[in-house]
């Protein structure tokens, strides 16, 4: 008998302790820019085009992003229309040299914290935390480099421990998804069974396929994912009364074929890789895909400006520190959708800033 439900609500929501969780990236990010990089002293003289600006600071197009996003979100930056990089009346008043209400030096105190430190570091090297040492990146794999999902105890430890959000997050996922895309029915393209099968590429936990199967009984689920990861998985598909419903599959979704299903989810997998490599796994998934079939994309979302908001543009700071990385706007995952041939369908929030974007192939 189940001992655990993916389909129980939260009675409270955890979104606050997330962004509390993300709040050092803001001290962090804030600090390298005034001590470290001297992007308002640099933009105190004009404003500059995004591409100036990054060339100006040394920094990678991904590095440039999530600096530019995070100093937009705090009301410290403008982008403009004509992508111009300029300061906001808050940064000029308080934070360049010249001002008589300059603050730089009281945010300089945090400047050689390690965290700070680390920041920079990442920032003008444009790699994440881990890829130097034994361990490896944690929360990615990719041939050729060291990953902690390639060790059982630290793939089993990373996997429940971002299940935490995914027990939180599932229900929402479950309870929004349609049954099928419009005009199309439950019966099963893969194999003329009746219900649907959803492939959870790097599924992780499994957890939001769980959901998805308690909520429709007919379907079936395939998690993808490395072999360390999966030991996990079937512990849980175990304790959730799945085990018969899910098949677990290993491999390495940039080198083998994605087994065959209805709908594709990739939840919170594109925001580990930067945008050649999440274009690359959007097209490998719509290619899978049959007539009918549907793309899920489950992840946060930046606004399209990527200007904010805050929380999102500290996680993505995260994402940027961890992974190869960050945060993206529903317009740049659409563009990927239609570049792979899909056609989009709706974006509908879930939870702890979660949203659901979902494409079909006609």
């Amino acid at each position: 008998m189940p001992v655990r439900d993916a389909l129980r609500f939260p009675p409270t929501d955890a979104t606050p302790i997330f962004d509390l969780f993300r709040g050092n990236f803001a001290t962090e990010l804030l600090a390298a820019a005034v001590a470290h990089l001297q992007v308002f002293e640099l933009l105190s003289k004009n404003a500059l085009s995004f591409s100036d600006l990054r060339q100006s600071l040394a920094l990678s197009d991904r590095a440039a992003n999530v600096l530019v996003t995070g100093l937009c979100a705090m009301d410290l930056l403008k982008r403009k229309a004509d992508d111009a990089i300029e300061l906001t009346s808050l940064a000029r008043n308080h934070l360049v040299a010249a001002s008589p209400f300059d603050i730089s030096g009281y945010i300089g105190l945090a400047a050689q914290s390690p965290g700070t430190l680390a920041l920079v570091e990442r920032l003008k090297s444009d790699r994440p935390e881990g890829v130097s040492n034994s361990v490896g990146a944690a929360f990615i794999y990719k041939e050729g480099s060291q990953s902690a999902m390639e060790q059982e105890a630290s793939a089993r430890f990373l996997t429940l421990s971002l299940a935490g959000r995914a027990w939180n997050v599932a229900p929402r996922l479950a309870d929004v998804l349609p049954e099928a895309a419009p005009g199309a029915g439950s019966q099963s393209k893969v194999d003329g069974k009746a219900g649907r099968v959803v492939l959870d590429v790097a599924g992780g936990s499994g957890i939001y396929t769980m959901a998805l199967l308690q909520k429709h009984p007919s379907w079936r689920g395939v998690v993808f994912d490395r072999p360390e990861v999966l030991r996990t998985t079937a512990e849980l598909a175990h304790e959730t009364g799945l085990t018969e419903r899910i098949q677990l599959v290993p491999g390495d979704m940039w080198a083998d074929p994605f087994p065959p299903a209805d709908d594709i989810l990739l939840s919170n997998v594109l925001h580990d890789w930067d945008r050649p490599e999440c274009a690359r796994l959007v097209s490998k998934a719509a290619n899978r895909l049959e007539t009918g079939g549907r793309l899920l994309i489950h992840d946060v979302l930046l606004d399209d400006d990527l200007q904010g908001p805050l929380s999102i543009a500290l996680y993505s700071l995260a994402l940027f520190s961890l992974t190869e990385g960050r945060a993206y706007s529903q317009a740049e995952y659409r563009g990927w959708m239609a570049g792979a041939g899909l056609d989009f369908i709706d974006c509908l929030p879930t939870a702890a800033h979660g949203h659901l974007l979902m494409a079909s192939k006609n």
